[in-house]
This record gives C-alpha cells, sequence and structure tokens, in this order.
C-alpha cells in the first residue's frame, strides 16, 4: 500500500509540473494508477461518444504496441490534436509497463483550431470553453518533460514498483544473468531478487529455455570467458574470476569438460 501511494505522489508531482494527466500501466495496457484519477472534460465528453472512444482506444493502443517493439519513448497526437506520449518501464531488461503522459496541447498558433474541427462531431456545446481548459505546453519545454518522464520511468525500474509477471520470469532472469554473470548467483539470491519461490523459477527457465538455471549461469559464464581468453591478456585468474569463477581450479575443470581444452590451452590455440 505504501509503495503506490508513494507513487501515485510522483504521478501528482509530475502534474503539478506539466499540467499533463500521467498514468501508470501493466503490459496489456490497463491503467492501474493515475493523476488525476478522472480523464480531463474535454477527454470524457469525446469518450462519451462510441466512434470517439473507440478512436481513443485504437490510437493509444497503436502507440503502447510501437513502445513494445522498440524499447523507446513515443509522442503522438490523437485523432482530436492532443498531445500523447507513451514512455516503457523495464524490469532487469524485461519491458514489465507503461507511463502515458497526455490530454495536452502545444503552443502552436493552429493548434486549438484544430483541436475543434477534429472534435466538433463529438461534441455540441461547451466546445470553445473545453478546449480553452486543455493544458498547453511550450514546444521547447516538451523535451524536459519528457526526460522527467523517463527518469520517473528509470526510478520505478531501479526501485522494482512494476514487478515481472510469471510469464515474463525466465527472460527476466536470463537477462539478469547475463548482465551479473560475474557476481555470486544462486537460485536462492535470484528468488529474492524477483520476489518467487524456488520452484516457479526453476519451473519457469526450464520450461522456456530447456534447461536449469544453473547450468545456464555456469555455460553462460563459460561463453564469457572464452571471449576474454581470446580478446584480452588477463590471467587464467583473473579472467576466472571476472566470469563468477572463485576457484581457479574449479574453472579450469569445467572449461574442458565443455570445450575439450583448458583454459591455457585454448588461449594458446586462438593466438
Amino acid at each position: 500500500m505504501e509503495t503506490k501511494l508513494q507513487t501515485i505522489e510522483i504521478l501528482e508531482d509530475f502534474h503539478k509540473i506539466t499540467g499533463a494527466r500521467i498514468s501508470l500501466h501493466d503490459l496489456d495496457f490497463n491503467e492501474i494508477a493515475a493523476y488525476p484519477k478522472e480523464l480531463s472534460p474535454f477527454c470524457q465528453v469525446i469518450q462519451k461518444n462510441e466512434q470517439g472512444r473507440s478512436k481513443c482506444q485504437l490510437a493509444d493502443q497503436e502507440a503502447f504496441l510501437k513502445v513494445r517493439k522498440t524499447g523507446q519513448s513515443f509522442t503522438y497526437k490523437c485523432h482530436c490534436g492532443l498531445i500523447e506520449t507513451v514512455a516503457p518501464i523495464f524490469n532487469y531488461g524485461t519491458l514489465t509497463g507503461y507511463f502515458m503522459m497526455g490530454q495536452i496541447s502545444d503552443n502552436n498558433p493552429n493548434s486549438k483550431e484544430i483541436i475543434k474541427k477534429a472534435s466538433t462531431e463529438y461534441m455540441k456545446n461547451n466546445c470553445e470553453e473545453l478546449i480553452t481548459d486543455i493544458p498547453v505546453i511550450y514546444s521547447e519545454m516538451m523535451k524536459s518533460f519528457m526526460n522527467i518522464l523517463e527518469i520517473i520511468a528509470q526510478f520505478m525500474t531501479d526501485t522494482h514498483r512494476m514487478t515481472v509477471k510469471d510469464r515474463d520470469l525466465a527472460d527476466a532472469v536470463k537477462n539478469y544473468i547475463h548482465k551479473f554473470f560475474g557476481k555470486p548467483l544462486t537460485v536462492r539470491v535470484l528468488c529474492e531478487t524477483f520476489g518467487c519461490s524456488r520452484t516457479t523459477l526453476m519451473n519457469k527457465f526450464r520450461e522456456k529455455f530447456g534447461i536449469t538455471i544453473g547450468d545456464y549461469i555456469t555455460k553462460y559464464r563459460l561463453s564469457r570467458a572464452k571471449i576474454m581468453l581470446k580478446s584480452s591478456t588477463q590471467s587464467i585468474k583473473a579472467i576466472a574470476c571476472d566470469c563468477g569463477f572463485s576457484d581457479q581450479n574449479y574453472f579450469t575443470k569445467v572449461f574442458k569438460y565443455e570445450f575439450g581444452l583448458t583454459p591455457t590451452e585454448y588461449r594458446s590455440k586462438s593466438e
């Protein structure tokens, strides 16, 4: 509960700075937190119209899918001409959610007229008043707000506020192993890191990659060691240590078992 409250406070602070509505979404694009909680008055009226609501949802879904594909933030204008931005949230290299900032206009002299023309078919009254109340962000400030949004997304990543779902667990663990292969890695450490049970972790990983976590860690460390033996002049002991092997003799033993050569023999052959 405390984490959720802190997240809402972050969204509220961002809204105070920008005037934009900001929302947090899961991988299925469902909104799970937002500030303000309600849509802007303009967007509420648009979405009371079935066709207007359908076009809004389609534009948002296309933006989420684009961010999912590229892993990069994406800014666009909705069918009524309002500016929206979607930013990805990652957890150990795995996409876990999205931020959406929007329901705003830029300071282009023609923007209000474009919005009015696009929204006329969805509203009969108060059109001018509702459009006038749309927050305006100056073009030169948009990049700064985008940078702040990405910083918030990174904060969500660093504090693990968007956890990895079971279906993404294996990929997230693999990415974590690739990033921290030189550190002590055990099933217990991974379970604590990803907040899951030993059974879930091991079953999901083997189901996805057809190998146990322990074997995967060893094979990945050995593959990195091969690269280092070829490309560096570090000692065998130093390479073993950098690749997560605390015992040089054990490193030599598993390296020879895997590749048929000792690390020294492999390096000599590669020269």
